[in-house]
Formats: structure tokens, C-alpha cells, sequence
């Protein structure tokens, strides 16, 4: 179970960039987190990973306090990171992206069946990342933070600027993780069409704050109950 209790990090004209989240995330579950640009979406993961200062409030994983550790610490406790955008080393070969994911996770080299999770990747497993398509690219960050073997993974707008095949596939990639390997995803994203189709829970950040709390389902049943919060 990954827990925030009273969590605040990061700081904006004064005040920490997010404040007040209380949530929990346990194995086997999507919490995806929404809001407009700016509302501390980023922040917050960041916080918790210890990229972005920690102000306040408890970040506990399996009822261990993680806040204030060093971000390798966190990520060999087990906790995984895609950051927004495509995220990966361009001069380096796919290979060689996956083989440092698994080495911040203290680990010599990635699983050899990881790559099978995207086969066109295998094909292009030694062609350097920049070569690659931004729809490929954004694959293959989330399998270099997926090398690191995570039991919880953090998601920063995986559908950000690439094309709809691409979504779909991100999106039977993570159901699979979820229901396969049972881990526990928190993500960050405003396609609201990708987060019915994998998401458990929704909560909704607005000017650094929760502002709402709901189920996939409750979202589905009644979408315009989070459109104003994203302006659409």
C-alpha cells in the first residue's frame, strides 16, 4: 500500500505547490489524478518520489515512512516513474534505456521478456531511442521505468502528444500490469476516455488541493461531474 497522509510538496508564490492529499493506493488498482494545467499534478508525484521538496504530511509505503528519502532510495523500495513527455536518453539504443532503468533499481539488467510487451521494440531493440517515432519513444519509457521491476508505478500524462494507436496500446498495457501483475498505478492524465478505461478511482486537484473524490464508474455515469473541473 502506497499511503499520503496530509501530504504537501513543492511551493508556488509562497505556499507548497499541493497541500492538503490525503490517499491510498493499494496493489492491483488505478488512482488516476485530474485537474487543468497547473494544479499540482506534477508536483505532487514528484513529491512523493523526492523530486519535488517535501513541505509536510506522510508518504508511507507498506506502512513504512518513504518521505524525505532520496529519490534511488524510493525507487528501489519499488516505486516507478514515467515522467510527462518522452522521457528517455535519445542517444542511447533501447536496450541500453532499459538497461539503466533496471540499474536506479539496483538491478544488472532488465527482465528478457520485458521488451516482448511492445514486439516492434524488440525489432528496434538496437537502434538508438531518437530514432524512434514520440508514440515509440513514450513506450519505451514506460517500459524503462517497468525494468526497475516496481510494485507501484507513477504516470505523468502518458497520453500527452502521441497518436490514438499508441494510447490504445498504453492502455492494454497498463490493464494488463493491473490485472497481470497486480501492481498499483497512480496516473496523472486528462484524457478522460483513457481513464475509463483503466482507472479504479479519480481524484481531482484544482489551485494545488483535492477538490473531489469519485469511481471510474460514478465518472462514466455522470462525466460532466469532472468537465468543468478540466475546462472542457
Amino acid at each position: 500500500m502506497l499511503a499520503l497522509t496530509g501530504f504537501a510538496a513543492g511551493w508556488h508564490r509562497g505556499v507548497p505547490a499541493v497541500q492538503d492529499v490525503d490517499l491510498e493506493l493499494a496493489e492491483g488498482r488505478v488512482l488516476a489524478v485530474l485537474g487543468r494545467n497547473g494544479a499540482g499534478k506534477t508536483t505532487l508525484v514528484k513529491g512523493v518520489l523526492g523530486l519535488a521538496p517535501w513541505r509536510s504530511g506522510i508518504v508511507r509505503l507498506d506502512g513504512r515512512r518513504i518521505d524525505g528519502w532520496r529519490p534511488e532510495r524510493i525507487a528501489r523500495a519499488g516505486i516507478g516513474f514515467v515522467p510527462q513527455g518522452r522521457g528517455v536518453f535519445p542517444g542511447l539504443t533501447v536496450e541500453e534505456n532499459l538497461r539503466l532503468g533496471a540499474l536506479g533499481s539496483g538491478r544488472r539488467r532488465p527482465e528478457p521478456a520485458l521488451l516482448a510487451r511492445f514486439p516492434h521494440l524488440f525489432e528496434r531493440r538496437d537502434r538508438p531511442a531518437e530514432a524512434l517515432s514520440g508514440g515509440e519513444q513514450r513506450q519505451l519509457s514506460i517500459l524503462r521505468a517497468l525494468a526497475g521491476r516496481p510494485r507501484f508505478l507513477l504516470l505523468d500524462e502518458p497520453s500527452e502528444g502521441v497518436q490514438p494507436t499508441i494510447v490504445e496500446a498504453v492502455a492494454a498495457l497498463l490493464l494488463e500490469l493491473v490485472e497481470v501483475d497486480r501492481l498499483g498505478i497512480l496516473l496523472v492524465e486528462q484524457d478522460l476516455d483513457l481513464v475509463l478505461r483503466v482507472a479504479h478511482e479519480c481524484l481531482v486537484l484544482e489551485d494545488g488541493r483535492p477538490v473531489d473524490w469519485f469511481s471510474a464508474a460514478e465518472l462514466a455515469a455522470r462525466p460532466q461531474r469532472v468537465e468543468h473541473y478540466l475546462g472542457l
